[in-house]
C-alpha cells in the first residue's frame, strides 16, 4: 500500500512562512511509524534553512 509522511515545515528565519511537504513510500502502515525519523532527517538536510514543525503519517 502507499503511504505518505506529511510535514508542515516552516522557515527558520521566518516562522511564519509554512508550507506541507510530503514524501510517498510503499509499505505497511507501520512502516511509516517505523522509518519516519530517518525520513525527516534525511528532508532536513536537504532543505537547510527549514524546520519540521509537525508530521503525520496517512494513505497517499
Amino acid at each position: 500500500m502507499l503511504f505518505a509522511v506529511l510535514m508542515n515545515v516552516c522557515l527558520q528565519a521566518d516562522g511564519e512562512r509554512c508550507r506541507e511537504e510530503r514524501i510517498e513510500f510503499t509499505g505497511p502502515a507501520m512502516a511509516c511509524l517505523v522509518q519516519v525519523q530517518s525520513v525527516l532527517v534525511e528532508w532536513g538536510q536537504d532543505h537547510p534553512g527549514w524546520l519540521v514543525k509537525s508530521w503525520k503519517c496517512g494513505p497517499a
